[in-house]
């Protein structure tokens, strides 16, 4: 059976009953171009993935289905809502589309009625296409509206849909119901939830309802007499919160509960009502309990017991005997750190996502804006200073020894599921021949998930630097980044360059992922290289904000850097260990579904990052080995990165390697300057053998002592040495020959003769 099947079915609706065909009579007064005589309604669909398909019908063109254009189209199109049999997480179980506006929702009885214009003495209004098909089945004049506040026109808000209105008229109408559900005094306890807010919605929509029908009540030609507000007794909430349910319940008592409803403020067993025809709805406001804290307290002690609750912007606490005031809800997004005061503010990035950051703020300010709340700096939190504590866990703590931890928790609860997006699109990223269950050491794809891990369980584990390079644009670098920051949220600065080199730092210094989007560092730029250095390697940092001191404190942040500049991001130096350098290809196939799939499975992520074993072992200050994570990128960045003096002198001695087949090399600057300067336009000297050497390479002379320096090779393939008496610098091949140069090493060493370099 479908999902539509058994929903009508445990209703008790059989399946021809959502179906009717309308005759137009002749001399109706709606006129339409197709001069149709009759038309088919089917309420209600299966669509291709089992939802429900609820087809609203207009009541005033005898049962044509609602049109709407949306602007970009130039046909108009069916309004349709649906009604979802499984809502994904976060999402309504209903929707309609897109610039659509409201519409009621007409059933078939009523559509008749106005057809045929049968008095209708009191017409029924609630929340709900299935209830109101299902009063409408067992007799009732009752119409259904997509939400509390959904009987607004389509055309000027405050005002009643148009076709309400002529149904009201064109039936004469004597009496209205607005009907809400059992749930309607029902309140969900949540500690820092504004409890009063669901509660005002309900009220301001009976209040914005009695007011949409002041023109027809002022009417002397409209029959309409009295309006009235009524929800199904919170006693029923737990069998039967809605309409439907209820008739359900009370199978063979639909009469009585439609008699019960029609005694409006004097319903008795099923009801209860308020007549709100004169527009004073003090007595509703007070049902709502919204009248004062202790009103809404005994409204809803039930559920809130003894607990702490928020009402109109302040905490209240019941102690025993009173309501007792504990704060403003403003309260908590100022405090006091040190002598300085702050605020809390939320800013939206380019990424559309929300972050938070403190900001220094005038006391005076605070007074002025909470004059009427004088002890309000009472109640704000006071703290020694900051600290930073990152930790992802449940064990999360904001205030650490009287200090502020800047880091913000986990959002997410890691849980079981499925990540075959997140693999794919990790994959994609970091490239390598290894995959989730098959971890390769020193392969790309495994690094990159270790380093995941060890950023999400081991946030104090110091970590190299991901730079993901690719001259292309759309490969996934800016995605990857988004969805970081979906993870760890208000924990994340995503930057520029230019906010980067701002001399303040308060707006990243205090985030646990600091990533520069686009990054160019210039190489010759020693100053932000060291900087960034600075920033990758420290134990402390210091927050810089203007109009306050600057803060040291405790820092784990992880840097992450995007550049379309595969072979000049950054000033890069070979045996550096910091940087894992990536370059990300462009994607096969493009997916502009990706960021929505990512987010949805953030949740299985995390229990799998969590619930995995660590493949790289710790050896290192940045826990991998350095070979680990050079990469072919990394290299071509490296060489790029060298002076002309230093790729010489690399080619110099990697070809005295080649050429004579020897392990090691002892050679002065004297014989190295002559041999280099015979080959060079322009002259090197003994400064520069020194940058390289020594400052580059840390290379050490050795103590004065003889030693002999390989000349050139005899025809017979024999080594002739020349003797010196210096300090030499000695040289070992496997510091001076890459992988491929090491393997041609080993077989020209046999070679009978060798042409000579030089």
């Amino acid at each position: 059976m479908t999902y539509l099947s058994n929903r009508l079915t445990s209703i008790g609706i059989p399946a021809k009953a959502i179906k009717r065909t309308y005759t137009i009579p002749k001399g109706f007064d709606f006129q339409r171009g197709d001069k149709k005589t009759k038309n088919e309604c089917v309420f209600f669909e299966s669509d291709d993935k089992d939802n429900i398909k609820i087809n609203y019908f207009n009541a005033i063109t005898a049962g044509q289905p609602y049109r709407f254009r949306k602007k970009a189209n130039k046909w108009e199109e069916h309004f349709v809502r649906t009604r979802f049999k499984e809502p994904s997480n976060g999402l309504p179980k209903y929707i309609s589309p897109k610039e659509s506006g409201l519409n009621p929702f007409f059933p078939p009885n009523i559509i008749d009625k106005y057809i045929k214009k049968t008095a209708i003495e009191t017409l029924t209004i609630t929340e709900g296409e299935i209830k109101a098909f299902k009063g409408d089945y067992h007799g009732w004049d009752i119409i259904g509206i997509p939400s509390i506040h959904g009987f607004y026109s389509q055309e000027t808000k405050g005002k009643l849909h148009e076709d309400i209105q002529q149904l009201i008229i064109r039936c004469d109408v004597k009496y209205i119901v607005f009907l809400t559900d059992a749930d309607t005094m029902v309140i969900e306890y949540a500690k820092d939830k504004d409890l009063s807010k669901r509660q005002a919605s309900f009220f301001s929509a009976v209040k914005y309802f009695r007011e949409s029908l002041e023109s027809l009540i002022n009417n002397p030609a409209v029959k309409l007499e009295q309006v009235y507000f009524s929800h199904i007794k919170t006693k029923y909430n737990d069998q039967a919160k809605g309409l439907d349910d209820l008739l359900v319940l009370e199978k063979g008592k639909e009469n009585e509960v439609y008699e019960d409803l029609k005694q409006f403020q004097f319903a008795v067993k099923y009801f209860q009502g308020f007549i709100i025809t004169d527009g004073k709805l003090t007595k509703v406001y007070g049902h709502f309990g919204l009248t004062k804290p202790e009103d809404f307290y005994h409204t809803y002690k039930s559920s809130i017991g003894s607990h702490e609750f928020r009402f109109r912007n302040r905490f209240y606490e019941w102690d025993g005997e009173h309501v007792k005031y504990l704060k403003h809800e403003d309260t908590d997004k100022y405090m006091r750190i040190g002598a300085d005061w702050m605020k809390e503010i939320s800013l939206r990035n380019k990424h559309e996502v929300i972050e938070k950051s403190l900001v220094t703020w005038k006391i005076g300010e605070i007074k002025r804006d909470y004059a009427k709340y004088p002890d309000f700096l009472d109640n704000v939190p006071k703290y020694d200073g900051f600290c930073s504590y990152p930790d992802f866990s449940p064990n999360y703590k904001r205030v650490h020894y009287d200090l502020y931890n800047i880091y913000s928790p986990c959002v997410h609860t890691p849980k079981e599921g499925s990540i075959t997006t997140t693999e794919k699109f990790l994959k994609h990223i970091f490239g390598g021949e290894a995959t989730l269950d098959n971890p390769i050491t020193g392969d790309t794809f495994t690094v990159a998930i270790d380093y995941l891990t060890l950023m999400f369980t081991k946030p104090r584990q110091m970590l190299p630097v991901p730079i993901l390079v690719s001259k292309e644009f759309g490969t996934g670098k800016s995605t990857f980044l988004k969805w970081l920051q979906s993870i760890y949220v208000g924990n994340t600065a995503i930057l520029n360059n230019d906010l980067f080199k701002m001399p303040f730092n308060s707006h990243y210094i205090t985030k646990y992922i600091i990533a520069i989007d686009e990054s160019f560092l210039d190489v010759d730029k020693k100053a932000e290289k060291e900087r960034l250095k600075q920033l990758v390697t420290a134990d402390t940092a210091y927050l810089q904000n203007k109009g306050i001191d600057v803060k040291p404190f405790n820092y784990y942040a992880k840097i992450i850097l995007c550049s379309n500049d595969e072979e000049t991001v950054m000033k890069m130096e070979d045996g550096e260990d910091r940087w894992f350098v990536i370059k990300v290809p462009v994607p096969k196939e493009d997916d502009p579904d990706l960021e929505f799939k990512l987010e949805k499975e953030i949740s299985a992520w995390l229990y799998y990052i969590c619930n995995r074993e660590i493949h790289h072992k710790k050896d290192k200050r940045f826990w991998f080995k350095k070979e680990h994570i050079v990469t072919e990128q990394y290299q071509k960045i490296v060489e790029g990165t060298k002076t002309r003096t230093e790729k010489i002198l690399e080619e110099f001695i990697s070809d005295l390697f080649l050429t004579f087949g020897v392990d090691q090399i002892e050679m002065n600057h004297s014989h190295i300057l002559d041999k280099v300067n015979r080959q060079i336009k322009y002259k090197m000297d003994v400064n520069d053998l020194r940058k390289v050497f020594e400052e580059k390479r840390k290379m050490i002379k050795d103590p004065r002592r003889r030693f002999e320096t390989p000349l050139y090779l005899n025809e017979d393939g024999s080594i002739v040495f020349e003797k010196f008496n210096a300090r030499p610098w000695v040289f070992d091949v496997q510091d001076w020959l890459d992988p491929k140069q090491m393997e041609e090493f080993k077989t020209l060493q046999n070679k009978d003769k060798v042409t000579l370099p030089f």
